[in-house]
């Protein structure tokens, strides 16, 4: 499928049926580009319930509530996991400490390989 750029983020579906997203080099996270990719992400996923896999290995911040709202509490998804991809094991720790306070409503892990991401989210298929 053709990739679809949004101020932040680039999302696609892949052929393996997996949502891949990647936020842009230096990108600041707010609520409202939270809510803007999670309705590209619906919308690439043909209304379709699939896994995600979030390249955040260049994003700059994001803030409070874009985290709540990515955790999905009290809305749906679209997605039934979610694999993240971060830069080094120190941002995989931080990721993990806020994974533990926000505890998201699908499952969730945090990956410094893709090929790992991709094997954990292919279970989700």
């Amino acid at each position: 499928m053709k990739k679809k750029e949004i101020s932040a983020f680039t999302t696609w579906l892949g052929a393996d049926g997996i949502v891949r997203t990647v936020v842009k080099p230096g990108a600041e996270i707010t609520i409202k580009e939270a809510i803007e990719n999670t309705e590209l992400v619906r919308s690439v996923s043909r209304d379709s319930i699939r896994p995600l896999l979030v390249d955040t290995r260049n994003i700059r911040s994001i803030s409070k509530e874009a985290r709540d709202h990515f955790a999905m509490k009290g809305r749906k998804g679209g997605v039934n996991s979610i694999a993240m991809l971060t830069s080094s094991s120190v941002s995989k720790i931080i990721g993990n400490f806020f994974l533990g306070l926000n505890k998201p409503t699908v499952p969730t892990r945090l990956f410094l390989q893709e090929n790992e991401a991709v094997k954990w989210l292919k279970s989700h298929l």
